[in-house]
């Protein structure tokens, strides 16, 4: 058979809409996914230009000629495989099937045979929709391997085109339930954010700048059902359907699914075989008859027995090493000036690991600068890096979550660069840290220290337009300290929106999102590992720790502290970063943890 080829013309009244509107109106019996295909493909032509995949975005003109072929669809080399369906519903136009945890719904490269698709192509025979290029898939939407749960088939191409369009205008209602790490404070909410491909892994998902070029707008409504101790029940209703959509976002707020190896914690729940997330209840009007159709699946066993395991928890002992939460900041506390650590620190915290408590660093650092102090001491539970700006995963080594620089703030850093030009000083050093890389934008001496006698920590120099999509965790500016007060002065009239101003130390400014600070980052972790924040301890010693001694229900400061963060203190050390403080706070813990939690 030979590909179909048409010719549109558009009129005065065209002008103006996007081509891939357009052309969809002129192919009714065609998805819009399908025609957006055909344009990025090249196989559209607009006044004899192909198209390639930014033109779906093009405004039509009057008086262009549009053509388009439509090629053949792809002949599915695959053989029908008698696999049992549980199908809840079924007429001529489609089925609804309830998948099982562990089957994979189309072929894919280390899933060959054994899929939805092949127990289809036995069941259904040629009477599977081929509507999106490949004969006979029948496949409207599509849920992960390990979700379990109800999915639609079309078996008509009219069915295909109905379903596809309700999904578009998001008038098709999937609801889902999970059990997610954490405790969500809220008992409702909406998660609203952009995913696209992750900078640092291709095969992932993640949350991304809306100019991304690959972004693209996700909802997620949430509703809790039932809290336990580190986790909670909660049911997901989808307004968009992304990619891994539920599995991003849950993971971005610092509450990942349970089980889920790829956006959870790097110690898996094994009995779970993947994310505890189940398709629970699909509702549409049937795209042929008219009639409005809604369909529950019950809660599969895996997931009713992790319930049940959960109901059946008692309360955290108050004695029970496990359920306590160190949480340490570096420079000045656990750290010499030259970053060494003192041995009866190393020590100390290999001890309280080894009887089941959870160390974590608490710092404003980035993963080059931790990494080593991480692998000295052993340390497996997640850490908070940037001042609360992320959650660092050091087992799997990967953020758990991070925030983001709002894109009208980052301009900020265009606007110091010019208008200090001509300063005494010089233009400040800039510094931006995004989740995978330290990217420097203006040198300043300092940054010889800073950056590379230390350690050395890998950087990149660059410019704005090269690294102004990417996401920016924090950035920090540079310089001299007789300027300082001058660059201060300028960055509090900028009357920044979404940020917080922090110095850290007598040549350093950072810009931090609103969601960071070391307080906000423990009390996150506290509800990512599931511990009571009234079983934290925070040690710190300096103006930036601050929230981070008040946030916890115990808090230490080493001998050096200033005396208006003694203050804050419950427990005072006769040492200090010199001489195994943190040693001296881990061994009080450890011998007086039953008085004080």
């Amino acid at each position: 058979m030979e590909n179909e080829n048409l010719v549109f013309s558009a009129e005065a009244e065209d002008a103006g809409k996007r081509l891939d509107a357009w052309l969809s109106e002129r192919l009714p019996d065609r998805t819009r996914s399908f025609v957006q295909k055909l344009i990025e493909n090249g196989c559209v032509s607009v006044s004899g230009r192909r198209t390639v995949k930014k033109d779906k975005n093009t405004k039509v003109q009057s008086g262009q000629e549009i053509s388009v072929e439509i090629p053949q669809p792809e002949a599915l080399d695959l053989t029908p495989e008698n696999i049992p369906l549980s199908i809840v519903y079924e007429d001529d136009d489609l089925l609804v099937v309830n998948k099982p945890k562990g089957m994979v719904v189309h072929p894919a490269p280390g899933n060959p045979t054994g899929t939805l698709v092949h127990a289809l192509l036995y069941h259904c025979g040629d009477s599977l929709s081929g509507i999106n290029g490949v004969a006979r898939p029948g496949i409207v939407h599509r849920i992960d391997k390990d979700t379990s749960g109800l999915l639609i088939v079309a078996k008509s191409d009219r069915a295909h085109i109905g379903l596809a369009e309700q999904i578009r205008v998001h008038s098709f209602t999937r609801r889902y339930e999970a059990i997610v790490y954490g405790n969500i404070k809220e008992d409702s909410g909406t998660l609203r954010n952009y995913l696209g491909r992750s900078s640092a892994d291709r095969k992932k998902m993640a949350v991304v700048s809306p100019l991304a070029p690959d972004a693209r707008e996700a909802v997620t409504h949430f509703e809790v059902l039932e809290r336990f101790q580190g986790f909670t029940h909660v049911r997901l209703t989808l307004e968009t359907g992304r990619t891994h959509q539920i599995r991003v976002q849950m993971a971005y707020i610092g509450h990942p699914v349970a089980g889920d190896p790829v956006y959870g914690p790097a110690k898996v729940i094994g009995e779970l075989n993947g994310q505890c997330l189940h398709a629970r209840e699909i509702g549409f009007v049937h795209p042929v008859t008219g009639e409005t159709l809604s369909f529950t699946s019950p809660l599969p066993d895996y997931f009713t027995a992790f319930l049940s395991k959960l109901r059946r928890g008692s309360a955290p002992s108050g004695n029970r090493m496990e359920d306590i939460l160190f949480c340490c900041d570096c420079d000045g506390t656990l750290i010499r000036r030259d970053d060494s650590i003192p041995e009866e620190n190393v020590a100390a915290v290999r001890r309280f690991s080894a009887a089941g408590g959870k160390f974590a660093l608490a710092t404003g650092r980035p993963v080059p600068m931790v990494d080593r102090f991480i692998e000295k001491m052993g340390i497996t539970t997640p850490c908070v890096l940037f001042n609360g700006g992320m959650i660092y995963d050091p087992v799997d080594r990967r953020p758990l979550w991070y925030a983001e620089i709002p894109q009208d703030v980052k301009k900020l850093v265009l606007s110091v660069m010019e208008d200090f030009k001509d300063a005494p000083g010089g233009v400040p050093g800039v510094e931006i840290f995004a989740p995978d890389m330290i990217y420097v934008l203006n040198w300043h001496p300092y940054m010889q220290w800073h950056l590379i006698d230390r350690y050395p920590i890998p950087f990149e120099k660059t410019t704005f337009s090269a690294v102004e999509h990417l996401p920016w965790v924090k950035f920090m500016f540079d310089y001299d300290e007789e300027y300082m007060e001058d660059l201060i002065k300028y960055l509090d009239k900028q009357g920044l929106c979404g940020v917080q101003l922090v110095r850290s130390d007598r040549m350093l400014y950072e810009v931090l999102p609103n969601e960071s600070g070391k307080g906000k980052g423990v009390k996150r972790l506290c509800d990512l590992l599931g511990v009571p924040e009234k079983r934290l301890v925070g040690m710190g010693d300096y103006y930036n720790d601050r929230e981070l001694l008040e946030a916890a229900a115990f808090s230490v400061v080493p001998d050096n502290a200033p005396a208006d963060i003694k203050a804050l203190a419950d427990l005072t050390t006769a040492a200090d970063n010199d001489s195994g403080a943190v040693a001296e706070a881990l061994d009080y813990i450890m011998e007086h943890k039953s008085s004080i939690f």
